[in-house]
């Protein structure tokens, strides 16, 4: 019993569990990490050098890919409908592709929900990171692929300062919840860059108000929203909204879809505004939006306006502005859903 009750403690105790380097096989399979026991929910997952495929949700507290020699090469595929969710409190790093310098990470997401987060209250690359290349890897080449039904939850989404490495984010689907930031892509000398494509960005948590930032004061970004791209903004009121701050020189939402969720029940009069994508105007020599929705939701106008009369469009503006037949229905909806709270 004594014997049992110290192995018990050792694994207990163990803060990371290893995948077998060079291997393929499902993320369930005990054999394939180190002392065939699965990575708990205070342990670090590490997937250095091999190919996992998350066959059943899980929670961790932290995951790190390539992250034993240059020569790694780990690719992780969420591909079946399992969720993981990695959470650490306090810790700034909690899921990336490439740790150590030269190695090779890739994520391929094509259903399920990866969540990844903290409490600790930091906004500025510390909150819930998922963070491409580690910032003290000097090269590497990472790469996250989401497509399909997937969804990337995330407080904060970083190539990583690495100078010389490649991060890529790109997206043909699915859905990129972005709770505080979005930073550091398109910066480095090596290329690569932040490709939304034909995901839906997620402004804040979904049905919850909250404000993003692209880039910060030190990390200027830009911004292209991609062919069959969507915006989502949730509504809750004349003074609290989903928004977006952009350090950075353009935004470009051309042919995009944009999506408004108005929240509780709350009803715009006609002509309300809402001012959701800002540039910060000391990020830059100039600011610019531009492009016109492809597909917007009925009611609903938007325009890149000038707001501090420096000839460049610092400012996305909606404006709601239904049709009488629309205000009629809009009414109508209102009026049943009160005779149903009776």
């Amino acid at each position: 019993m004594v014997c049992v009750l110290l192995l018990s403690i050792g694994s207990t105790a163990q803060a990371t569990r290893t995948w077998t380097s060079g291997s393929t096989g499902n993320w369930s399979d005990t054999t394939k990490w180190s002392g065939s026991v699965l990575p708990g929910t205070t342990e670090t997952a590490q997937v250095n050098n091999g190919n996992a495929t998350l066959d059943a949700s899980q929670t961790i507290a932290q995951l790190l890919m390539g992250d034993a020699a240059a020569t790694d090469v780990a690719v992780l595929n969420i591909n079946n409908g399992s969720n993981l969710t990695v959470y650490k409190s306090g810790n700034a790093e909690q899921f990336t592709l490439v740790k150590v310098s030269g190695a090779s990470g890739t994520v391929n997401q094509s259903a399920g929900t990866v969540r990844v987060y903290n409490n600790s209250g930091v906004v500025n690359g510390g909150t819930g990171e998922t963070r491409l290349v580690s910032s003290s890897s000097t090269t590497g080449t990472a790469t996250y692929n989401l497509s399909g039904t997937g969804v990337l939850d995330t407080d904060v989404l970083s190539k990583g300062s690495a100078t010389n490495a490649s991060a890529t984010f790109n997206a043909t689907g699915g859905t990129l919840v972005i709770r505080n930031m979005i930073y550091r892509f398109g910066l480095n000398s090596a290329g690569g860059g932040f490709n939304q494509g034909a995901a839906t960005l997620e402004v804040g948590a979904i049905n919850t108000v909250a404000a993003i930032s692209v880039g910060n004061s030190t990390n200027a970004m830009d911004y292209t929203v991609g062919t069959g791209g969507t915006i989502n903004f949730d509504i809750a009121s004349a003074s609290s909204f989903d928004s977006i701050l952009q350090y950075g020189n353009y935004a470009n939402t051309a042919g995009a879809t944009l999506q408004v969720d108005l929240l509780n029940g709350y009803a715009p009069t006609v002509g309300t505004t809402f001012d959701v994508w800002k540039f910060n105007t000391m990020s830059s020599t100039y600011n610019n939006g531009s492009g016109a929705f492809g597909v917007l939701p009925a009611g609903w106008t938007t325009s890149w306006v000038d707001t501090n009369a420096d000839t460049f469009n610092d400012t996305l503006r909606l404006t709601f502005t239904p049709e009488p037949a629309t205000m009629a229905l809009f009414g109508l909806g209102l009026l049943a859903m009160r005779r149903n709270k009776k």
